[in-house]
C-alpha cells in the first residue's frame, strides 16, 4: 500500500479511458468514486472536474 509520500501516475490513455468511464457513470457513482479517492492521487484529480463539469454537488 501507497504512504502518503508515494506519487503515482497515469498515462495518457488510462487518463482517457477513466475519463470515458466516469462519462458513463450515474451521478452517484461520480460523487463515490471522488469520495473514496479522498483527494490523493491521480483519480482524485479527475474526479472533481467530472463533477464540476457534470454540476454533480455532494
Amino acid at each position: 500500500m501507497a504512504n502518503d509520500e508515494t506519487k503515482t501516475g497515469l498515462d495518457d490513455a488510462s487518463v482517457t479511458a477513466f475519463r470515458l468511464t466516469l462519462d458513463n457513470l450515474a451521478d452517484h457513482d461520480v460523487a463515490e468514486i471522488f469520495e473514496a479517492a479522498a483527494g490523493r492521487g491521480p483519480i482524485a484529480d479527475l474526479a472533481p472536474k467530472a463533477m464540476r463539469a457534470r454540476n454533480i454537488d455532494l
